[in-house]
């Protein structure tokens, strides 16, 4: 356990708030639209409507999937508990025996048993709850929330790390119990507390009994997906079946039909990074066959296009659907004068594979002054075969707006370019990436799908004079003015024992390494590596750049457009996969 390893290096040495919030949430015209009842509002009238899958169909399977479970967090010093329910603590002990990890008398060396575990302060057992979303196959991850069980006298579950831990379906059953299905995903990894959650009257942080494992959920079941028919028909299927198959060739097919009301759906691998917009062009696939349907169709969309009201994400959508046969239409509206009809023309082109659709979405996304700039952003991060489309984004890490080089960043990321230089910061801690940029150093940290610091710009560093503590008292980073050098202090919950003062690089960068990475003695008084946990280095980062101390500003990835705007409301169909 790295707690464990920084008390032997130890021994043997002797917010309320932030520069910018910001969502970074899928801005796709698919993925905007939502995926709910086939009779959307507003879109009945329209052809990139009638005579579709969706006329016919809705998707089952679009719902978030409530998992639940019961987990050991430890790395917490004294700030755990040992107590526990029994059914739930004989519930644990069982499962922590039947992985390799723990079985049999002991944990090797120390032959630490599971109820050692359990009983120890160092620990706290957690209620784990998340989401699996729609259409995750397996090995897809999503975010979880832990909290210390009602009652207990666990105090923080800061710099504390999941155990694996089984998550099962469950859904509410009244009374306050529940009812629990099939193990659908597992539970690990390091908890992240909010830093800029707030304090109480007494200073104790407001979330310390409960945090987040950002991606810690794994899927082992893939979710369910079909076509549920409003009107079943053993032809219909068939239709829709061998339409979807024809759209999708290549591999193994993709649509089946079960029975006169089903179509069951698999995600084609091409599609796996995102399956979403996969179900948005079965929706949109039409369904007749006659000669001369096509070409009519594609032109009739144009005309749709360009009217005032019009659907211009399902418009773009059925014409990908139709396939590449529509490229003579709309390309010829890629210097249309109105800009959303420019705009859509050129999403459908450079889906379909036509490059010069590129230089279009470049146009709206160097526009300051364009709405669809974060739409034309994602575009060009998924043309993932197209060296232009990086360049534009590379571009965009220079613009004056911070919101914007976070979305060229995230684009490149998830393009793997070259340009963002990564690095893992401690065996599975974090990982830093480091990004030229000519608009300003900032720093950007995320707060779900993964432990991510990006650093945006050039020279980041640490000033002097400087003197910082953390609220909890674990690093303490000061310099006198004009030293070379900054000077460290580590301290950790078992024991407070504390290091002796150790030197670090003013080097952002180095810095940062220096707090995250796991320990190593390189000699009595040098140390790398101090194995801070990542929610305490994000704030520390925070507090150093309000305090002026970091030449950077700072950026904080909010988790969902929930947090932003509120719980939103479930819509579509009924659906159980329990």
């Amino acid at each position: 356990m790295i707690a464990l390893r920084i008390c032997l290096v130890i021994g043997l040495l002797g917010a309320s708030g932030c520069d910018i919030v910001w969502n970074t949430t899928k801005k796709r015209p698919d993925v905007e639209k939502g995926f709910v009842d086939a009779n959307i509002e507003g879109l009945s009238d329209s052809l990139a409507y009638r005579d579709t899958v969706a006329q016919q169909a809705w998707i089952e399977g679009l719902r978030f999937m409530r998992v639940r479970g019961y987990g050991i967090i430890a790395g917490l010093g004294k700030r755990g508990s040992s107590e526990c329910p029994e059914r739930i603590r004989d519930r644990l002990i069982q499962e922590m025996y039947k992985r390799a990890e723990l079985a049999g008398p002991g944990i090797k060396p120390a032959r630490i048993t599971p109820e050692q575990i359990v009983d120890d302060p160092d620990t706290a057992v957690v209620i784990i709850e998340g989401e699996i979303p729609a259409a995750a196959q397996v090995g897809d991850t999503f975010d979880l929330n832990v909290r210390a069980l009602p009652g207990t006298q666990t105090t923080s579950l800061e710099g504390g790390r999941l155990y694996t831990a089984e998550l099962h379906v469950y859904r509410d059953a009244g009374s306050g119990s529940v009812v629990e299905g099939k193990t659908l995903a597992e539970a690990a990894g390091p908890v992240f507390i909010n830093p800029f959650s707030g304090s109480d009257k007494d200073g104790i942080q407001l979330s310390a009994r409960e945090g987040t494992v950002i991606g810690g959920g794994k899927v082992i079941e893939p979710r369910r997906l079909r076509l549920v028919l409003t009107r079943p028909s053993f032809q219909r299927v068939r239709q829709i079946a061998s339409t979807i198959n024809e759209r999708f060739a290549g591999g193994r097919k993709v649509a089946k039909a079960t029975s006169p009301s089903y179509v069951e759906l698999r995600v084609p691998e091409a599609y796996h990074d995102d399956p979403f917009h996969f179900l948005a062009l079965v929706r949109h696939l039409y369904l007749p066959q006659r000669p001369g349907f096509d070409e009519l169709r594609a032109r009739q969309l144009a005309d749709e296009l360009a009217e005032p009201g019009a659907s211009h994400p399902d418009i773009a959508l059925a014409w990908e659907g139709l396939g590449r046969t529509v490229l003579p239409v709309v390309q010829k509206l890629y210097t249309d004068k109105k800009e959303v009809v420019r705009f859509y023309a050129a999403v459908t082109g450079l889906r379909l594979g036509d490059n010069v659709a590129v230089e279009v979405l470049a146009a709206v996304a160097l526009d300051e002054g364009s709405s669809l700039r974060l739409t034309a952003i994602d575009e060009l991060a998924h043309a993932r075969d197209s060296a232009r489309a990086a360049g534009v984004l590379r571009q965009m890490l220079d613009d004056p707006d911070p919101r914007i080089r976070v979305e060229a960043y995230e684009g490149l990321l998830a393009r793997g370019d070259r340009v963002i230089r990564s690095e893992q910061v401690g065996d599975s801690n974090f990982m830093l990436d480091r990004v030229p940029s000519a608009a300003g150093n900032l720093i950007y940290v995320r707060r779900t799908g993964g432990q991510r610091i990006a650093l945006l710009g050039s020279g980041l560093r640490c000033g002097t004079p400087v003197y910082y503590r953390d609220p909890n008292g674990m690093i303490t980073i000061s310099a006198d003015a004009g030293a070379d050098q900054l000077t460290l202090v580590r301290r950790t919950p078992f024991g407070d024992r504390q290091s002796p003062p150790l030197p670090c690089s003013p080097l952002l960068g180095d810095l940062i390494l220096m707090l995250g990475d796991d320990p190593v003695v390189i000699s009595e008084n040098d140390v790398h590596g101090l194995a801070l946990d990542y929610s305490t280095i994000a704030s520390t980062l925070y507090e150093l750049t309000q305090d002026g101390a970091l030449n950077a500003s700072f950026m904080l990835q909010t988790t969902s457009v929930r947090e932003m705007f509120g719980p939103l409301t479930t819509s579509g169909r009924a659906e159980s996969d329990l």
